[in-house]
């Protein structure tokens, strides 16, 4: 994968901010992006009018991976000239910092708007088309992982509607074998109340030892009075004889 970020543009040296341009550039060249930042925003205090400074803070802005302030400056560069050619290299640009963050979608806007004078610039098509390519491979990772999502979703769905029904058919079940205990133990009750209509009450001890002195006493008065009858008839028997 390339971007590529136009080179620094080359600007008569004048006033007292060429000293420090130069230092910037040099340190620019050497990879040393943090200090070529520093020199290029002095220059830029000591001649605010000159708009190569803000391209080249852009540039050393990017490479320092500090992209946001890389747009700001690039955007601040097309305000402060007219001419289209450079407003699309500022705009291409813009893109390549944006397509570095993989921020496909924007950055293919600012490629556009390069291309619109760039047509025939070979690295701006290269990157518009890479960047497209990059933002179908997203579109299409993202279509991928919302349709996993959706299918895990279903899947917990269908898994909580199996689980409500487990539990319904549970208490379902439950609610059958109540049913069931309670006729069975109605059953029981009606079954033990005609066994005991069947049986005979059993006395207590207290009713026992009354019958039985009941029963005693009846056999005594009977007994007695089988006494009484028979010397009755004794007695008549020998009044008879005489």
């Amino acid at each position: 994968m390339r971007y590529f970020l136009i080179t620094l543009l080359a600007f008569l040296l004048l006033g007292a901010s060429d000293k420090d341009a130069r230092k910037a550039n040099e340190a620019y060249n050497n990879g040393n992006y943090e200090q070529a930042i520093s020199l290029y925003k002095k220059a830029i205090d000591a001649n605010p009018n000159n708009p190569k400074l803000y391209y080249n803070l852009a540039s050393a802005q990017a490479k320092a991976g500090k992209n946001e302030d890389a747009i700001k400056s690039f955007e601040q560069y097309k305000s402060m000239t007219d001419d289209p050619n450079e407003q699309a290299k500022a705009n291409y640009n813009i893109g390549n910092v944006l397509a570095n963050g993989k921020k496909w979608e924007k950055a293919l806007d600012y490629y556009k708007k390069s291309l619109r004078y760039m047509a025939n610039d070979d690295d701006a098509k290269h990157n518009y088309e890479l960047a497209e390519k990059k933002l179908k491979e997203k579109q299409k990772k993202q279509q991928k992982k919302n349709n996993k999502n959706q299918k895990n979703q279903q899947k917990n769905k269908n898994k909580q509607n199996k689980n409500q029904q487990n539990k319904n058919k549970n208490q379902q079940n439950k609610q059958k074998q109540n049913q069931d205990q309670n006729q069975q133990n109605k059953q029981n009750r009606k079954n033990q109340d005609q066994q005991n209509k069947q049986q005979p009450q059993k006395m207590s001890k207290a009713e026992a030892e009354k019958i039985l002195k009941a029963l005693e006493q009846q056999e005594k008065d009977l007994l007695k009075k089988f006494k009484k009858q028979k010397t009755e008839s004794s007695k008549s028997k020998n009044e008879k004889d005489w």
